[in-house]
């Protein structure tokens, strides 16, 4: 599908188009020179570590038609475009010129129905339930992934075009102003929180903070906001964005009339008299469903296309993935938080297992000052939970070993900084019948440890 014309990418991001053919079409918008293909706008975003511009010639030689540059790099390349009959487009700032053209694009679609997501957790299954159900009610665009933040946001909107109807994207926020810059691009007309937690307080600062920047999405012409039952900042955020939150979850939304755990298949949800199968474990991507169902009910939904679409859910890589084998492992490793690690333990602390249940635990990241204290409340968790032996891995995970320690925790624990350690440790303690879960937030890539597991039998 054509985006638009360069000449047009230029004009919508504020830019200056050099170009020997104003008429050549882009197809897709990358900042990954390694993922451009032919057809694309190359965006050269400066970064911490690698800067976008040395890597132009490779996006040209990989098929893009144009590259959005900063204004102090366009006579470095502009010979070289000109001698592929390529396009430039150059900005100010290839971040901001990205972020224009992105709310120029979406501006051209008035008629598509916005949502928004946004939370400490749970914000990418949330999505996927949402556009899941509203797909069922017509074309519906959706953030590839977690493309979630000031760069992801604008990549992500380039989904929608000519034919959208809906459209679901996760606004997710790590540090203050952030949200101010996705509301230019993407302002929804039913926004979801699906909770207020711990997650990058260590740039935010506080716990207030945190709420004050997530509620920003309830802008001031937003006509939904639902937000997760017993939420704590419910009233400070009702109270400061004056809005009428509609509250979702087990007790609140309508239409549930009662669940059922099918252990590792999932849930079984009655909805208005008919019978869905959701498969996604733990009462977590429960609510995320309610979340969904909520949001559907507001939308129009009938109860069939409820049912259709949430059976049609698949959970992704890294968030609570059934692996099955002769170990069967609960991967849910893509990003950790006190909220998604709580949740995950008790649901592991619940269901039946005839063989040994065995945790994996990495450290939980941009905690801040409450970092020791969350991961103490991770090992009392897990004394409650009492798994056969548990595993944690990384500096932060210390204090979560040491509070069972302290405590006469008399199954086995090991802890270590060192990954190839837990490797071997595993990897020696590991047997058929087992069920591991494996939690960590992304830094500590704990998905490294399924290959090795699956091969024990």
């Amino acid at each position: 599908m054509s985006i638009c014309t360069v000449a047009q990418a230029a004009r919508m991001a504020g830019g200056t188009l050099l170009s020997v053919d104003n008429s050549i079409d882009i197809n897709a918008v990358m900042i990954d020179s390694r993922e451009v293909a032919p057809g694309t706008l190359f965006v050269a975003l400066p970064g911490e570590r690698v800067d976008g511009h040395d890597f132009i010639k490779q996006a040209f030689e990989n098929g893009a038609v144009a590259a959005m540059v900063a204004e102090s790099h366009a006579q470095e390349f502009h010979t070289e475009a000109i001698r592929r009959g390529v396009a430039l487009i150059v900005v100010d700032d290839p971040l901001r010129g990205l972020q224009r053209f992105a709310s120029a694009h979406v501006a051209r679609f008035p008629e598509v129905r916005k949502v928004g997501i946004t939370g400490s957790c749970g914000k990418t299954t949330t999505k996927d339930m949402v556009a899941s159900v509203l797909s069922m009610m017509g074309n519906t665009a959706s953030t590839p992934g977690n493309l979630n933040s000031e760069i992801g946001l604008p990549l992500s909107v380039f989904q929608v075009g000519p034919e959208t109807e809906y459209g679901v994207f996760e606004m997710g926020v790590d540090h203050v102003g952030e949200m101010d810059r996705m509301l230019d691009i993407w302002r929804p007309d039913a926004g979801i929180i699906t909770n207020i937690g711990l997650s990058h307080l260590g740039k935010m600062g506080s716990m207030r903070v945190i709420a004050h920047e997530k509620s920003k999405m309830f802008h001031d012409r937003i006509t939904t906001g639902l937000i997760v039952e017993n939420c704590a900042w419910s009233g400070y955020i009702s109270d400061l964005r004056k809005i009428s939150l509609s509250p979702f979850g087990l007790a609140t939304t309508e239409g549930v009339n009662a669940v059922e755990s099918l252990g590792l298949r999932g849930w079984k949800i009655d909805y208005e008299g008919i019978s869905i199968h959701l498969e996604a474990i733990g009462k977590h991507n429960l609510v995320d469903a309610m979340a969904a169902i909520t949001l559907a009910r507001n939308f129009g939904a009938d109860r069939q296309t409820v049912k259709e679409g949430l059976e049609r859910f698949r959970t992704s890589g890294g968030r609570s993935r059934i692996i099955q084998g002769d170990v069967t492992i609960i991967e849910d490793c893509y990003n950790a938080s006190m909220d998604s690690t709580g949740n995950i333990l008790d649901y592991m602390g619940t269901i039946p297992w005839k063989g040994k249940k065995k945790v994996v635990l990495g450290s939980m990241k941009e905690l801040g000052s409450a970092s020791v204290a969350a991961h103490e409340a991770v090992g009392r968790k897990l004394l409650g939970v009492r798994p056969s032996s548990a595993y944690f891995y990384g500096k932060e995970m210390e204090s979560a070993w040491t509070v069972m320690k302290q405590n006469g925790y008399t199954r086995d624990l090991f802890y270590t900084d060192d990954f190839e350690e837990l490797q071997a440790k595993v990897m020696q303690e590991m047997r058929r019948g087992d069920l591991v879960l494996l939690k960590g937030s992304r830094a500590m890539a704990m998905e490294r440890l399924v290959p090795g597991i699956r091969s024990i039998a």
